[in-house]
């Protein structure tokens, strides 16, 4: 497996902080005051969600990582279009911020393919959520 720190998807999440950051720093008070703390929150939550899961072999941990991380995710990516249709954000940061979370999607498609090399650990996930 790749070294944490020269991983594309790793390094990524870290660009798309500093994209939310800068584009929240943009956003009026008003706007501010409703995503702010939203988005900043589902930044912060990619890179140590991805750290967690490579320093783990365990295929279980990897996916339930995967799983917030997708979610998170998701949700910046879907902002995306009510900061253009209700917020005054400028639309050059808002495509930016839209086509990073495209190219983040790809690489985790590629990310989680890498789990299936992982140990098939016997595990119960006591949640039901993965079964093998």
């Amino acid at each position: 497996r790749l070294a944490l720190e020269t991983s594309p998807i790793y390094i990524k999440a870290f660009e798309i902080y500093d994209t939310v950051n800068a584009l929240v720093e943009s956003l009026s008070d008003e706007d501010k005051e409703f995503y702010q703390s939203i988005l900043l929150e589902s930044s912060m939550m990619l890179a140590p969600k991805i750290a967690g899961a490579f320093g783990s072999n365990s295929w279980l941990i990897c996916m339930q990582n995967a799983s917030i991380i997708r979610y998170h995710a998701e949700y910046l990516h879907t902002s995306t279009s009510g900061l253009r249709l209700f917020t005054k954000a400028q639309k050059e940061y808002v495509q930016v911020f839209r086509t990073e979370m495209e190219e983040f999607r790809e690489l985790f498609k590629e990310w989680v393919k890498t789990f299936d090399k992982l140990e098939h650990e016997e595990y119960v996930d006591e949640w039901g959520l993965f079964l093998r």
